[in-house]
């Protein structure tokens, strides 16, 4: 997150991007934008048996995500 980016937003961008912080549909990519998702990201509390859904990603943001992580996708086949 760079916070000089955010700091230097002006009102209708602040909100705009807070918004986006929240919206968690599954319909576009939270990075990019694109419509064509596939993949969820979800967030998991063992302890409180609860579960949330993170965001959206495309095909190319998600592997991008798995490169920067230094991981590999699970084959599900």
């Amino acid at each position: 997150m760079n916070l000089d980016k955010i700091r230097s937003m002006n009102d209708k961008e602040l909100q705009l991007y807070l918004k986006s912080l929240s919206d968690r549909n599954n319909r576009t990519c939270l990075k990019c934008g694109k419509a064509n998702v596939n993949y969820t990201i979800n967030v998991q509390n063992k302890k409180r048996m609860q579960q949330k859904k993170l965001c959206s990603l495309c095909d190319v943001c998600y592997s991008e995500l798995l490169d920067n992580l230094g991981l590999n996708d699970i084959i599900w086949d």
